[in-house]
């Protein structure tokens, strides 16, 4: 029965990507026209073209977890690691505490955002007010730190925040569990420790392919 029931969660991604295909086509289509029939200078049309954006997102996003439920692997292109830290600070108001680092990863553009994301939002739905990411290459690997002032994680949850199902909050218990799966695609791995207030995420991935032959 568990391992039936693993094998569900595991191929879930694969499944919902299948489903949802379709119906975000025919979005797309319809925020599309949309678009065409009103006029460029009307206050509405930024709000269509930020939802054509986000729906070009999320068909990205579920083209990355198909790739990956099939294949078990991820596109792979160059990412500046600079560039994926500020995307993330625009999005989610977050302060950035490093330097910038010069490096890049090899990787899939998309999931690496969403796993961002779903760390950021994770801490701001727990109560952070203050997010914090900061990123430094050490050898051949490069490691991004995402820190809040949340409540925390209470130190016996620790060992299962990532496993299928788990939530601290009553959640389905697939984000963090995607989160570990994009990181194991791409080669690389997440820690979790408690801080004096708040919780730090530690993300560790290769330097890029060219990057690293050059060095």
């Amino acid at each position: 029965m568990t391992a039936a029931c693993g094998r569900r969660v595991s191929d879930l991604p694969g499944v919902l990507g299948h489903e949802l295909r379709n119906p975000l086509a025919s979005a797309v289509t319809a925020v599309s026209l949309l678009g065409e029939m009103i006029d460029p200078d009307d206050p509405r049309h930024p709000m269509v073209e930020r939802a054509l954006l986000d729906l070009d997102r999320v068909s990205a996003l579920i083209d990355g977890w198909l790739r990956l439920s099939r294949t078990g692997a991820v596109t792979r292109e160059p990412i500046e690691v600079d560039a994926l830290l500020l995307h993330a600070k625009h999005r989610h108001g977050a302060a950035i505490v490093s330097d910038r680092l010069g490096s890049a990863i090899d990787g899939d553009r998309v999931l690496l955002d969403r796993v961002l994301d779903n760390l950021l939002d994770n801490a701001r739905q727990a109560g952070a007010t203050s997010l914090r990411i900061a990123a430094q290459k050490l050898g051949d690997e490069v490691s991004i730190h995402v820190e809040d002032d949340g409540p925390g994680i209470a130190e016996n949850d620790l060992p299962r925040i990532f496993d299928p199902g788990w939530s601290g909050r009553g959640g389905n218990g697939l984000g963090l569990h995607a989160v570990a799966a994009t990181m194991r695609a791409h080669g690389g791995s997440i820690s979790c420790v408690r801080l004096g207030k708040g919780t730090r995420f530690t993300l560790r991935l290769p330097v890029a392919r060219l990057e690293s032959a050059s060095a």
